[in-house]
């Protein structure tokens, strides 16, 4: 019995003694690999500036512990500005789970300061954190002052930062992805990918990140495997079975038993040197072929995917089946909209930004608002009482809800649809959308009262448009989100690819937070079918495309061609130009070309996903200033458009002549022979 029960224990143990293994440090030499990760580095707590008005306000700030984290001077720092009227006794506090640590009194004499505070050991118990940031503000004795008064204020900018609780000792599992993998401050991802990488593991490591790029400070930092020399931050491992070559990452490989199953294998570890305690995450991203990864790579960028994550290892054969058959709807919390609550306190909303892409003109986009208010809000046909509204701003245009008039759609829940001009929409390539309340502050700043008015603006609220249904023109305004559903990224054959530039690329693809759904493809790889179902990225010149030698004349290319544009050709240092698929003019095709090595790639992209112009063209000078075409796409197809009527007169001219001519021909015959015949009756 006793025996049984030692086996049965044995048994049982087994898991845990795997999970364990798995999950053991991953040590390399430091010679192999430099490990400089700093376990007090600090993160930013924002990522845009705060201001708090008078004369009391305050804002909240969470974070998320897996475990307890030993004390060693973990900090939360807060740099702020204050108005300049301010007087005693404005002050600054800050509170950690609802306990004041620390007040600092606001005056003029002091503009600018950092306040920090150390965390204390409750605060570093796992589990969720808050910090509560609270502004009060007096201007002058005996002064009464609205909230929300222009000089009552103070700002908390996006230097304000946490340590980032990186131990060494700490257990990395997959639920600590994404936040564990993001970069910042001196604290950068490193993504590892073969020497010899095929496309299709390429393109998975590029859409991998570029997805972590945008959640954190820093862009990734993409390295070949024998470029690996030292790294600051996390590390993530993506390759295909057989891939990789060099001999650290095989044994690597081969310690982190990493499984190349049919489907994506996920695994979880702590790398560290031999000779140190320094230590950071190490993420390996495998399966049986290069397919795979690039076919469910979307497990670790898709939020709705990775945030079920748990254990240290995972293996997925298949994947949730999504239905994008319609993107015309779009839910604000994929803004990064989840709630928002709007009072005396706070009028305003932050700016929230959305890629959408260019719609029918002249017609009406729809934004449906779920809402919730306070009781207190005036209610229709009541008199005698403050008029309250709410302001809509789409691209700086206002739209107005009147309050009073809300349809209540269950007992606490209201509802209301506001119609959008689509020009307004069009106005900009990043629609910037805000709201703000009015009515809701006291008309006498003196006055005091106990009443509490509220707004509850809910993430389910929506905006929908409706998909243009004529033939699209595509201008650099379509850029990128004409290259969302499918996209096809085509580089030259005898090209090394530069992988920076390829992640800045993939980075600008990126619209509302998702990522494009790409290809890549080496020129003599891509397939007839492929060109015909898919937009088009040509990374590189033209002229290094095989594929573009029987449509060279529709590419603008020569000197000539770029002075028609308004370009000076000596002074370019990149070039983009989009225009409709030659093989499915319902797609864009997009050529961008670095002609100085030198060029700054990020500020192109960046400048390029933000305009507004409706161009076919535009460079980024060598003295880095981004300039579009003269002409816009409207006036270049206007052109055409006249030259082929022009050309088509011309044909009807001639042919109208040509007509004349032998209508006169058989005249002339006619009559001649008429004239024989008179002369031969005569004879007879």
């Amino acid at each position: 019995m006793r025996v049984l029960l030692y086996i049965f224990t044995v048994l049982i143990s087994l898991p845990f003694l795997a999970a364990h293994a798995l999950a053991a440090p991953i040590t390399v030499e430091k010679q192999t690999i430099a490990i400089e990760a700093n376990s007090l580095a600090k993160k930013p707590l924002l990522s845009q500036a705060i201001e708090l008005q008078g004369p009391s306000s305050s804002r909240d700030f969470y974070y998320t512990l897996s475990q307890d984290v030993e004390a060693k001077g973990q900090t939360v720092s807060f740099q702020i500005q204050q108005s300049e009227l301010l007087i005693a006794p404005s002050s600054f506090t800050i509170k950690v789970d609802d306990i004041a640590l620390k007040s600092t009194a606001l005056t003029s004499d002091l503009l600018k300061q950092t306040v920090t505070v150390t965390l204390p050991e409750s605060a570093l118990m796992k589990g969720t954190h808050k910090i509560t940031a609270s502004f009060y503000g007096i201007l002058k004795e005996g002064v009464c002052v609205a909230p929300g008064n222009e000089g009552n204020w103070l700002r908390i900018d996006i230097l304000s930062s946490i340590s980032s609780f990186n131990e060494s000792t700490q257990q990395w599992t997959l639920s600590n992805y994404p936040e564990g993998f993001v970069g910042y401050e001196d604290y950068r991802t490193t993504l590892i990918v073969p020497d010899e990488a095929s496309e299709q593991t390429l393109n998975a490591s590029y859409q991998l990140a570029a997805y972590l790029s945008e959640q954190g400070e820093n862009d990734v930092d993409v390295k070949r495997e024998s470029a690996v020399a030292r790294v600051a931050g996390p590390v993530i491992v993506v390759g295909a079975k057989e891939e990789f070559s060099t001999n650290y990452m095989i044994k690597m490989l081969g310690t982190a038993n990493s499984q190349y199953e049919d489907g994506l294998s996920l695994s979880v570890h702590s790398l560290k040197n031999e000779e140190s305690n320094q230590s950071v995450p190490i993420l390996f991203v495998s399966a049986a072929s290069p397919n795979a990864l690039q076919e469910q790579i979307s497990l670790l960028t898709d939020t709705k995917l990775y945030s079920q994550f748990a254990g240290s290892e995972l293996t997925v054969d298949e994947l949730p089946t999504v239905n994008n058959s319609s993107n015309s709807t779009l839910l604000f919390s994929q803004l990064g909209f989840d709630h928002q609550i709007l009072s005396s306190q706070e009028t305003m909303t932050p700016h929230y930004y959305v890629s959408l892409p260019q719609v029918e003109a002249d017609k009406e986009a729809n934004m449906r608002l779920v809402l919730k208010k306070s009781a207190l809000l005036p209610e229709k046909g009541k008199s005698n009482e403050r008029e309250v509204e709410l302001i809509v701003w789409v691209n700086d245009v206002p739209h107005a809800v009147d309050l009073q008039k809300l349809e209540s759609t269950s007992s606490d829940l209201y509802e209301v649809n506001v119609p959008i001009q689509t020009n307004v929409l069009n106005k900009q390539s990043m629609t910037d959308i805000q709201f703000e309340v009015t009515g809701f502050q006291l008309e006498d700043p003196c006055e005091t009262t106990n009443e509490r008015y509220w707004l509850y603006i809910d993430g389910s609220s929506t905006l929908s448009i409706t998909k243009e249904a004529t033939p699209p023109t595509f201008t650099l305004r379509d850029f990128p989100n004409a290259f969302q559903e499918q996209s096809l990224i085509i580089v030259p054959n005898n090209t090394v690819i530069n992988d920076t530039q390829m992640l800045l690329l993939y980075k600008s693809l990126m619209t509302n937070g998702e990522m494009a759904q790409t290809i890549l493809r080496k020129e003599r790889d891509v397939k007839e079918e492929e060109l015909k179902r898919s937009a088009i990225i040509f990374a590189g010149a033209s002229s290094d495309f095989t594929t573009l030698i029987g449509n060279k004349n529709n590419i603008p290319q020569s000197v000539e061609d770029l002075l028609k544009q308004g370009f000076l050709p000596e002074t370019i240092a990149q070039y983009t130009f989009i225009t409709k698929s030659f093989w499915d003019d319902k797609q864009p095709l997009l050529i961008i070309q670095m002609m100085d090595e030198a060029a700054n790639q990020k500020d192109f992209l960046a400048q390029l996903k933000g305009t507004n112009e409706k161009v076919s063209s535009a460079i980024e000078t060598k003295e880095g200033k981004f300039v579009v075409a003269a002409s816009s796409a409207a006036d270049i197809e206007k052109s055409t458009s006249e030259q082929n009527n022009s050309i088509s007169f011309v044909l009807i001219a001639e042919f109208a002549v040509l007509i004349i001519v032998i209508g006169l021909i058989l005249y002339l015959i006619l009559r001649r022979r008429r004239k024989n015949l008179l002369v031969e009756e005569e004879e007879e």
